[in-house]
C-alpha cells in the first residue's frame, strides 16, 4: 500500500511538472495601467492616452518637474526578481532586445520600451545595486511612484503584479500601441525567447529607429 501511495505521488509530482505553467492575461486582454519608480529615482507610467499605448517619465529635479511622454509601437513588460535564475537568466537578452530596438533619442513615437518590474519585497534598495553590476540601462521599476499616481492606476509592484495576474516568474507580457496584450509567457527557454523576439519585431520591425 505504501508502495502504491509513492508511486502517485511520483506520478503526481511529474504530471505538475509536465503541465505547462501560463500567465494569467492572455493575447488580446487590454493592459492594465500603472504607475511605479525607476532605481534611478524617475517615475514611469505606462497607460492608455486618447486609446494610443503612452510612456510617461517623470523626473523632479530642483524642485521642478520635466515629464516626457512616448509612444511607443510596443512595451515589453518583464516580471522578475533578484532571487529568481530564470529571470536573471533571460535578462541578457532582454538588454539586447532593449539596446536593439528602443526609439532613438528624442524619438517620441514608435519602438519598443523594455519595462522590468522587480518583485523584491525590498524594493529599489536591493535592485539598484544589481542593476548598476549587471549594467542594465533598460528601466526596473521597484518602488511605488515619487507623485501620486491617478485614480485607477496600479502604483505598487505588488499591486501590479496581482492585477497582472503573475504567480510565477519571469512572467513576460508583450503589449502593442493599442494597449493590447499580443504575447504572453512564463519561463525562459530559448524556444520562449524566439517566439518572444518574433512577436516583437511583428510590432516593431527589425529596428526601433
Amino acid at each position: 500500500m505504501k508502495a502504491a501511495l509513492r508511486t502517485l505521488g511520483v506520478l503526481a509530482a511529474l504530471l505538475l511538472l509536465a503541465t505547462p505553467s501560463f500567465a494569467v492575461l492572455k493575447p488580446g486582454d487590454k493592459l492594465v495601467p500603472f504607475s511605479l519608480k525607476n532605481v534611478d529615482g524617475k517615475d514611469y507610467t505606462v497607460a492608455l492616452e486618447d486609446g494610443r499605448l503612452t510612456v510617461t517619465v517623470a523626473e523632479t529635479v530642483g524642485g521642478e518637474t520635466k515629464v516626457v511622454k512616448t509612444r511607443p509601437a510596443a512595451v515589453l513588460l518583464d516580471f522578475w526578481a533578484t532571487y529568481c535564475v530564470p529571470c536573471r537568466k533571460a535578462m541578457p537578452h532582454m538588454q539586447k532586445l532593449h539596446e536593439s530596438l528602443k526609439p532613438a533619442e528624442g524619438q517620441a513615437s514608435g519602438g519598443l520600451h523594455v519595462i522590468g518590474i522587480a518583485l523584491d519585497a525590498a524594493g529599489g534598495k536591493v535592485v539598484r545595486p544589481f542593476y548598476q553590476k549587471l549594467k542594465i540601462t533598460y528601466p526596473l521599476l521597484a518602488d511605488p511612484p515619487a507623485a501620486a499616481p491617478a485614480a485607477g492606476l496600479a502604483a505598487t509592484s505588488g499591486d501590479v503584479k496581482k492585477r497582472y495576474g503573475v504567480q510565477e516568474i519571469p512572467v513576460v507580457y508583450v503589449v502593442d500601441a493599442s494597449g493590447t496584450i499580443t504575447h504572453a509567457h512564463v519561463g525562459a527557454t530559448e524556444a520562449q525567447m524566439a517566439e518572444l523576439d518574433a512577436a516583437v519585431k511583428a510590432l516593431v520591425g527589425g529596428a526601433g529607429r
